[in-house]
């Protein structure tokens, strides 16, 4: 096994015997960690946010230690200008333009009530105006016709005269007449008469076009307004995600939330990478898709969201970031697309939110504050929203999580101390201990040293438990 050895400034073997200090490993990992990051500050100067620099080889550079930190990944001013490549925006809406497709327009057409709840408002409303001018003007024009055609214009003020049509002498009273039939106004003046068939077959004919347009235009207003795409405006997701220890593991968490009071039922979170990869053969695949473990609690990817909750994605060897450090997570290129699904309780319609996060939107050595607390007067438990997005610096390693979990196996058993029992009492013999312990051997002050792995008999006292070692590196 190899350690850094920061006296010599080379890389040593460690052989089994060999004893060596905690604070030697610490070293050994810290200054590969701050190697990296005065690299990265003399690269991109700029990118990160330092509280101090006081401390030259320290692997808690993300912590709250007294000022011993250094480099937060934090998004500066400079960098919110440069256009980063992603698929899905903030706000969900997928950036993505379609082009070349042949029969574009006919393949629309042949959906025309979907393509009409998928355009923007001011398309429908110059499509239903249209409609309805367009109508109005096509019924006046053949109303005008049966008119001209019957000889009313030619009678007009003969008494004797029976017209098709009452009153209509010319094309704007045609076109009055028009509007009036097709949205049974009707105001009294001008009506059909039984002298022309035609007229009153069109009268039928305009009146069932007028119901159908405007059956067509209000189911396409209620289908935009009650479209799940309206309720995932008040389902929010955090500005940042971050990375930081829990329970000793370097996990991916964001937060998720919902401000409305009636919830989603049977909510669900996902999470997938994408990302450029390159297969054995040589493939170029410039978005592969990876999913990631997600979980919220202990409950797996269901979130019971009455307030806003934080996802965990433990970063294991099977993540994607697993050999990943804090300077890959923000030079590298990739797009962490995070969905929540479930049915709305008030209309029962599925819905979908979506959000992602790129390489400089991942806190590293973050931690979300807490929302939810409870008030003692009302007895009601309060979320305040203005935290949504907070977070507080946490002590965390900068290295990859590999390195994170090989240094804490090296650490522990470097650390590995031996274990006492106590003397054996009146009631232990000497041959039970010599055949439970044939390895042991007596030390100067009268215990009984052991090697860890030799399990004691039912007469020997129990073994004193070893000093847990560290978790930070």
């Amino acid at each position: 096994m190899k350690y850094f050895d920061p006296d010599n400034g080379a890389w040593q073997e460690m052989r089994p015997g060999d004893s060596r200090s905690q604070h030697m490993d610490l070293d050994a990992i810290s200054m590969s960690s701050a190697s990296v990051i005065a690299e990265q500050s003399s690269n991109q100067r700029g990118l990160y946010r330092s509280k101090s620099t006081s401390s030259k080889y320290s692997l808690k550079s993300n912590g709250t230690d007294g000022g011993a930190g250094s480099g937060i990944m934090r998004l500066t001013k400079g960098m919110s200008t440069r256009q980063r490549k992603r698929v899905i925006l903030k706000n969900g809406n997928v950036n993505l333009q379609k082009e070349h497709v042949s029969k574009r327009r006919q393949r629309f057409l042949q959906d025309i009530f979907t393509t009409m709840v998928d355009i923007q408002w001011r398309y429908n409303l110059m499509v239903f105006a249209m409609g309805f001018l367009l109508s109005w003007l096509g019924f006046a024009l053949i109303w005008w016709l049966i008119c001209m055609a019957h000889g009313d214009f030619d009678h007009v003020g003969d008494e004797n005269w029976k017209p098709c049509v009452a009153d209509v002498h010319d094309f704007a009273t045609a076109f009055l007449f028009s509007v009036e039939t097709q949205h049974t106004i009707g105001y009294g003046s001008r009506c059909t008469s039984e002298e022309c068939p035609e007229a009153i077959f069109i009268m039928c004919v305009q009146s069932i076009t007028g119901v159908m347009i405007q059956c067509f235009m209000a189911g396409i207003v209620f289908a935009k307004l009650s479209r799940p795409k309206n309720r995932s405006q008040t389902l929010m997701f955090s500005r940042y995600a971050c990375v930081c220890l829990r329970d000793g593991r370097l996990c991916f968490l964001f937060r998720v939330g919902d401000m409305r009071k009636s919830h989603i039922i049977g909510a669900t979170i996902s999470a997938l990478v994408i990302r450029r990869k390159t297969t054995l053969e040589g493939e170029v695949i410039p978005y592969y898709h990876t999913l990631l473990d997600v979980r919220f609690d202990n409950g797996g990817d269901s979130v019971f969201l009455i307030w806003p909750a934080t996802i965990v994605h433990e970063i294991n060897e099977s993540s994607p970031f697993y050999n990943k450090s804090a300077q890959d997570m923000l030079k590298e290129r990739y797009e962490v697309v995070v969905i929540l699904e479930g049915t709305i309780e008030s209309t029962g319609q599925s819905i979908q939110a979506r959000s992602s996060y790129i390489g400089t939107e991942i806190l590293w050595g973050h931690r979300f504050d807490q929302v939810v607390s409870f008030r003692k007067e009302t007895g009601e438990y309060l979320v305040n929203y203005s935290k949504f997005n907070a977070t507080n610096e946490v002590q965390t390693p900068l290295c990859s999580a590999r390195d994170f979990y090989e240094y804490q196996r090296i650490l522990s058993e470097a650390t590995k101390s031996p274990v006492f029992v106590n003397p054996p009492d009146n009631s232990t013999t000497s041959s039970s201990i010599r055949d439970g312990y044939q390895r042991s051997i007596s030390s100067p002050d009268g215990r009984t040293s052991v090697t860890k792995g030799i399990e004691p008999s039912a007469e020997t006292p129990l073994l004193t438990e070893p000093p847990n070692s560290s978790t930070d590196c």
